[in-house]
């Protein structure tokens, strides 16, 4: 349950622009509370909203052995007939903006019990709700005086991309797309209420009222709220973070939304969102998923995987173009919910993890869930197709296999140096691929190809380079990256096989690298690879130096830092990102358990001097739920499962229910039956 201490987050106005709001959404709708005394600003935003011209679909020129032979022959003119650049690509846009005149507003309050989100002042409160069931709907009560504002109003680069104005009627307005079915706000006034909803098509009036939606959020947040786990890491900011977090992770990707993009549903309404608020599959989008499965969340991934299942036909198209065979899968990193390539930037086309970090992610999905019907009807033939690809790109030398050019996640951005032979990232996504194809296959009865498992078998898990783990062969980390992708190999792929030696000093040369050019969302990765590494204490630093450096006034998670000095990115602290803030949650949860080659590892990320340390219902891999403190660990399996942990190090020892004691950094390994519950009490000295 969320903690009293956590209810309410409140900022004092003036709050100066839509993304240092305070937000609520419906995995749909997202609403942004912002502006000052006077004037208050209402932003609609809508994640599933796109002008979906533009962009390219794959072209059979784009092949892999074309853009090979192009990176061999250093040839960018070639590079840039293969992959022109568009200025116009596929965009999620503005919807609209209610204003209201509210002269003594003195602050914003959100209240996370039930999403009610309040705008106080000495003498006046006006309280907002978001319906959680009908989509478009919300409700505002104790003003009736407001503008309902367009977004083709506020952002000219609607009429520039062909929009023309929309027709405005008494009770709200219709605006056309060019390509794309119609949209608009219709409202209706009852005493001190306004009840707003969002449509498309055909013009829909609002029903309801302010009592209605507060039973219904009320109702449903307090579900929620049973439903999340509770965790206490000793910091209360910490837990703060997590309780906001977990929060937002609901209203950006409820189960029966849509899937979440960059902003989810928080868009700017004067211009265009940054990126598009596209699909980015080469960390973002993971890295708004991760809390899903940590946190029990299982159904909030479901839009995900409709979406990607929608795009079957396109992305066995893709593949074809790209590696020339018919049952493959391969999507670029930047799309649009068509899975419609953002055009021009050819190290995101060609970069497979893309797809491969997905397929993980399914599997990781069903070990979680338990979903085999997911499994079977569309995971498992994913994860096959995706591997498909990689054997077709693979090459073989006589002694091992190996990728002849691939990116490391946008190091030396669209140069003719950005690609390599063997980057680790991508050989480490091969291996944890073959792994989980190989675990999904025993659990469905099927067997894998043999060529895929003399892959495994002769495919270098890293590039070196002096004794380190290189972006790939022959490059060492020559600089702070925002990517940590060369270090993938220990997080998020946790394909083994990285000599301790090696990844020693693949830690202090990360380490030496700084953080001089990091972005938000390369915080939460950093945190969960310094637990990893040992790093406790440094890990639970970045989480608080996250929110002073990539967090706005209203709490907002950042793109690039609020002020110079930390890093050296592009940006400004009006780019907002949900990736980070979600992130920071699926770290946190990381820090009391997280799995390592099969092994559970227990408050790993909590330092030995915290007091007050605990969980309850964490969500673990295979069917396990976990409870912890400093004094009890409980396991409860939620269906049969095999339990493989490591008592804590470093915490004492640990006696179960027969009486038996186990020492700190003992493993432990047993099958449990559904609904069966072990318990290990902390041993202490008489």
């Amino acid at each position: 349950m969320l903690p009293e201490e956590y209810e309410v987050f409140s900022v004092d106005l003036p709050l100066e622009h839509v993304h240092t709001g305070l937000a609520i959404g419906n995995g749909v709708l997202g609403l942004s509370v912002w502006g000052d005394a006077g004037k208050i600003n209402i932003t609609l935003g809508c994640s599933s909203l796109w002008d979906h011209r533009g962009g390219e679909v794959w072209k059979p020129e784009q092949s892999y052995i074309n853009v090979c032979e192009a990176i061999a022959a250093n040839d960018r003119k070639r590079m840039e007939e293969l992959f022109p650049w568009s200025h116009f690509n596929p965009s999620i846009i503005p919807l609209a903006r209610v204003v209201l005149f509210v002269p003594d507003a003195e602050r914003v309050k959100l209240l996370l019990t039930d999403s009610l989100i309040s705008v106080e002042g000495e003498k006046s409160c006006v309280e907002i709700r978001l319906s959680q069931q009908n989509k478009g709907l919300f409700v505002l009560r104790g003003c009736t005086e407001f503008q309902l504002i367009p977004g083709f109003d506020l952002a000219s680069v609607l009429k520039e991309r062909g929009f023309v104005c929309p027709e405005k009627m008494p009770d709200g307005f219709l605006q056309t797309m060019p390509a794309d079915p119609s949209y608009g706000v219709c409202f209706s006034k009852e005493n001190d209420e306004v009840l707003f909803r969002f449509f498309r098509g055909t013009p829909q009036k609002p029903r309801g009222s302010f009592a209605v939606l507060e039973q219904e959020n009320r109702q449903f947040w307090s579900d929620f709220w049973r439903r999340v786990p509770e965790i206490h890491t000793g910091d209360a900011e910490t837990d703060a973070f997590y309780w906001r977090g977990i929060f937002a992770f609901q209203c950006m990707t409820a189960a029966d939304g849509v899937p979440a993009g960059l902003q989810g549903p928080w868009i700017e309404d004067e211009q265009l969102p940054p990126w598009s608020s596209d699909y980015h599959f080469n960390i973002n989008v993971q890295m708004c998923y991760w809390p899903a499965c940590r946190a029990g969340l299982f159904d909030n991934l479901k839009p995900l995987w409709r979406m990607l299942e929608s795009w079957k036909s396109r992305m066995r198209h893709n593949a074809k173009c790209f590696v020339g065979i018919e049952d493959g899968f391969a999507m670029p990193h930047a799309v649009d919910d068509r899975c419609v390539n953002m055009a021009g930037y050819w190290p995101g086309t060609i970069d497979h993890t893309s797809s491969s970090w997905m397929a993980i992610m399914m599997f990781e999905y069903y070990r979680y869930s338990g979903d085999r019907e997911f499994l079977e009807r569309f995971g498992f033939d994913f994860m096959q197709g995706t591997m498909r690809v990689y054997e077709a790109m693979l090459r073989f030398d006589g002694k091992e296999y190996f990728l002849p050019c691939e990116t490391s996640p946008e190091f030396g951005g669209m140069g003719s140096d950005a690609c390599g032979r063997n980057p680790s990232f991508h050989l480490a996504a091969i291996h944890r691929l073959l792994n989980d194809l190989r675990q999904a296959a025993e659990a469905l009865g099927k067997t894998l190809p043999p060529a895929w498992l003399d892959i495994q078998k002769k495919l270098p898990r890293y590039a070196e380079c002096d004794g380190e783990i290189a972006l790939w062969e022959g490059l060492k980390l020559p600089e702070s990256h925002r990517h940590h992708s060369h270090l993938a190999g220990i997080y998020p792929f946790d394909c083994g096989g990285i000599p301790e030696e090696v990844g020693k000093r693949s830690e202090q040369s990360w380490i030496a690298h700084g953080m001089g050019n990091w972005a938000g969302w390369s915080m939460p990765w950093a945190v969960m690879l310094h637990n990893r590494f040992g790093n406790a204490e440094m890990a639970n630093l970045l989480i608080r130096i996250w929110p002073a450096v990539f967090t706005n006034k209203g709490g907002r998670t950042l793109h690039s830092p609020r002020f110079p000095g930390f890093s050296v990115i592009w940006g400004d602290d009006r780019i907002m990102q949900m990736d980070a803030g979600l992130g920071v949650v699926a770290a946190i949860l990381d820090l009391f358990l997280y799995e390592e080659q099969g092994v559970l590892e227990i408050f790993h990320g909590i330092p030995k001097d915290r007091k007050g340390v605990s969980c309850k219902e964490l969500a673990a891999p295979g069917g396990i739920h976990f409870s912890g403190s400093d004094t009890c660990l409980r396991f409860r399996a939620v269906r049969d499962a095999e339990l493989k942990f490591r008592f804590p190090a470093g915490r004492g020892t640990w006696r179960d229910s027969a009486g038996n004691i186990h020492a700190a950094g003992e493993l432990f390994c047993t099958r449990m039956k559904a609904g069966e519950e072990l318990r290990f009490d902390k041993q202490t000295n008489l």
